[in-house]
């Protein structure tokens, strides 16, 4: 009977802060049926070249508590996919999530690098560089990874725990490391 009420109290708990989220950040989040938002979540926007931030949330997406989008670009996060607790996703340009995507718990996810060309000019007065970044259906991004900008992690892969891509991500390849490199593929 406790579990019941404790499903019940959860159900209740994300339809709630799902329907404040969207009144809270409206203009900015567009929700599909079932998807949710749950508490402590916060969205900084950035206002580079007067773009505004849009984030979509396909059916039964999930951001999970205590997620920071920010920036000023779009974020797409795809049917039956979530983003783990304590997770930064950084969208200047553009972020695609697919399909039935895991993403782990504080997972770094950024589409731009902050210029640093010109040793005579503070880096901070250089702007920024972005890349979209895209990751297809069914990936898996293990707990503490960081994906940087203009990388492409193809449907099927799975990232470390920890791991730093700085490259596109092969179909079904796993990968592991700083900076990461293939391990091996699934269907090996």
């Amino acid at each position: 009977m406790i579990y019941v009420v404790q499903k019940y109290r959860q159900k209740i708990s994300k339809r709630f802060y799902t329907i404040f989220y969207r009144f809270k950040f409206l203009g900015i989040i567009k929700c599909e049926n079932k998807s949710s938002i749950e508490k402590r979540f916060s969205i900084k926007t950035f206002n580079f070249k007067n773009s505004k931030l849009k984030v979509y949330l396909k059916r039964r997406a999930c951001i999970q508590h205590d997620v920071i989008i920010q920036g000023s670009g779009e974020l797409e996060i795809g049917e039956n996919s979530f983003i783990g607790s304590f997770s930064t996703i950084g969208v200047n340009s553009k972020i695609v999530i697919g399909k039935n995507v895991m993403i782990a718990q504080n997972v770094s996810i950024r589409d731009s690098d902050h210029r640093f060309d010109d040793p005579s000019t503070p880096m901070i007065q250089q702007g920024i560089v972005t890349g979209d970044v895209i990751i297809e259906n069914n990936v898996w991004i293990g707990y503490g990874a960081v994906i940087t900008k203009g990388v492409t992690v193809r449907r099927g892969s799975i990232i470390a725990a920890n791991a730093v891509v700085t490259k596109d991500v092969p179909e079904n390849a796993i990968m592991g490391g700083v900076p990461a490199r293939i391990l091996k593929y699934r269907n090996e």
